[in-house]
This record gives structure tokens, C-alpha cells and sequence, in this order.
């Protein structure tokens, strides 16, 4: 599913009719993540491409959403858990979940929904670029 999604009371998952995005949101997560692991001096990161081989690289990072939303409450939860291990390895060499939630959101406000996910994904990044040897 490409669209915008967000929950009502708790229980009900509502994916909007017109808000998409812009790209598969597993290609997205890893280009976002990717760049901002690059950002630190320490790291070259490279996100997922399907169909091409990975570039050199000495870690991969797992990451798996468990929620990436808002909420009629105004609250945006990211979710997810991440793992970190050496190239060619299926073992972590460190793994976390993490829950962060940022409040103010106004039900219907896409680009404000986007903004603070896209805020949530960069302390995610933070968190794993802390973790990487």
C-alpha cells in the first residue's frame, strides 16, 4: 500500500484516498536512513536499490517498521526494530527497538505527518550510526 496512513481510536488503520509516497516506503526508509548515516564522517552508507548488487561495504542494517504513523490523538509513532551486522553475516552484532512519538499533529495535515516521521527517522538513524562499530 502507497498511501499516507494513519489510525483512529487505536483499533482502525485508515490509508488516505490522495496523500502518497513518492516511492516504495521500504526504498524510502533505506534512502533516508542511508543519507543520514552519511552524514557523519565516520560513514558511507548506501540505501536499498532492488535488482543491484550492493556496493563493497563492511555492516548491513535491518530494519524492520512495526508502525509508521499518526494517530487522531495527534501523536506520530515510528516503531520499528533495527539490527546491525557484519557484511555477509545473518548474526546481529547489536540489535534495538526503538518507540519514538511526537506530539502536535493535526489529523489531515500530510505534509506535518511527513515532516515529523521524516524527524523520527533521523533520531532513528542517530541512534544506529551510535551503534555501528
Amino acid at each position: 500500500m502507497s498511501g499516507l496512513v494513519t489510525t483512529k481510536g487505536g483499533i482502525e488503520v485508515q490509508y488516505s484516498a490522495t496523500q502518497r509516497w513518492a516511492e516504495p516506503l521500504d526504498q524510502g526508509l533505506s534512502r533516508a536512513v542511508a543519507e543520514n548515516l552519511s552524514r557523519s564522517s565516520r560513514i558511507r552508507a548506501y540505501g536499498f536499490s532492488p535488482g543491484e548488487s550492493p556496493v563493497d561495504h563492511s555492516y548491513d542494517v535491518w530494519i524492520r517498521l512495526d508502525r509508521f504513523e499518526g494517530n487522531d490523538n495527534g501523536e506520530v509513532v515510528l516503531r520499528a526494530r533495527w539490527s546491525i551486522s557484519s557484511a555477509g553475516s545473518s548474526t546481529p552484532i547489536t540489535s534495538r527497538t526503538v518507540d519514538i512519538r511526537k506530539s502536535g499533529w493535526t489529523p489531515g495535515d500530510y505534509p506535518g505527518l511527513v515532516r515529523l516521521l521524516s524527524k523520527e527517522v533521523t533520531e532513528m538513524s542517530h541512534q544506529i550510526a551510535a551503534a555501528i562499530p
